[in-house]
């Protein structure tokens, strides 16, 4: 009886349905795991019956409007909440990758299993979202470069093990491959293994910050700070240097004040960051006191929020 009634209570008020295709495509549609809760707040806002000034006051509507995800629909009191710029931008993702596939089936060059490769990544990095640019680099190595399924698996092998599992980190190493003229499994790993990987690193944080030019030695000390003390790897650093864009001053200093404070909290993954940098912004937070009215009467700001711009 108690579970019936359970079950009665759980789906009484309708349900909110994502497909799991949005959730493999939020990568490409620069989308976080956040903004998906937000979505789905949002569209059961939707199924509550608010008048149009209603959905127009709340926060999760007005976050979804503000992002593009959602628009106004109808006129007066018909007015209400569509989710088809969401469903929009989802199609053409998907029509993205289907154009891409059907152009790959064709060009492509020798024994080459593109699917076996596709199948890697996800496996390694634990996602099922692989972006457009990632497929094209990928189809570079094959049409390009002429590498075979074994000798890209090999490469990337190689680079994740160092740290770099972005596009924008495997592609430039590739090319110098590919300029040295290494096409042996041998020659392949022992240019790896020479390579300066703590200057190419220290280069993609500076880049990361809109700093170019040589890489300095106190610079060099404090990624070798960073990784060999405090045991922070490349993506967690990288982390903390795309946290410092959003300052005014974006700085090797700024990255070793965040990682110092991440060091002191036992952040040993993203998640344990994101948890610390979502931690920080709510404790510094404003919160407005209430005002009092000429009538006495207390109104509560507590929750006015910028949900605009969350």
């Amino acid at each position: 009886m108690e579970n019936a009634a359970f079950t009665q209570w759980l789906w009484e008020n309708g349900q909110v349905v994502l497909p799991v295709s949005l959730m493999r495509k939020v990568q490409s549609m620069n989308m976080s795991p956040e903004d998906l809760g937000c979505l789905a707040l949002a569209m059961a806002r939707c199924q509550d019956g608010l008048s149009p000034e209603e959905l127009a006051r709340d926060k999760w509507i007005k976050w979804c409007l503000a992002q593009g995800w959602a628009q106004w629909q109808g006129r007066g009191d018909k007015r209400s909440i569509s989710f088809i710029p969401m469903w929009r931008s989802l199609y053409d993702s998907w029509q993205e990758v289907a154009k891409d596939n059907e152009m790959y089936a064709v060009k492509q060059q020798g024994d080459f299993n593109y699917g076996l490769i596709l199948k890697w990544l996800d496996q390694e990095r634990g996602t099922l979202s692989i972006t457009l640019r990632e497929k094209q680099v990928i189809q570079e190595f094959n049409l390009k470069y002429g590498w075979n399924t074994e000798f890209i698996l090999a490469f990337l092998q190689l680079v994740f093990e160092r740290g770099h599992n972005k596009v924008i980190a495997y592609q430039p190493v590739a090319k110098k491959v590919y300029e040295n003229g290494i096409n042996t499994m041998e020659g392949l790993i022992g240019f790896i293994n020479d390579l300066d990987w703590i200057q190419y690193k220290v280069a993609e944080i500076k880049k990361c910050v809109g700093q170019y030019g040589g890489v300095t030695r106190p610079q060099r000390e404090l990624y070798l700070k960073w990784q060999n003390s405090w045991k922070f790897g490349h993506e967690l650093i990288l982390r903390a240097a795309e946290q410092t864009v959003r300052t005014n001053n974006p700085s090797f200093k700024y990255i070793d004040a965040i990682l110092q404070n991440w060091h002191e909290k036992g952040v040993e993954n993203i998640t344990d960051a994101e948890r610390v940098m979502l931690e920080h912004d709510r404790r510094d937070k404003p919160q407005k006191r209430p005002i009092q009215t000429t009538d006495k009467k207390r109104i509560s700001r507590i929750d006015d929020r910028d949900w605009e711009n969350f």
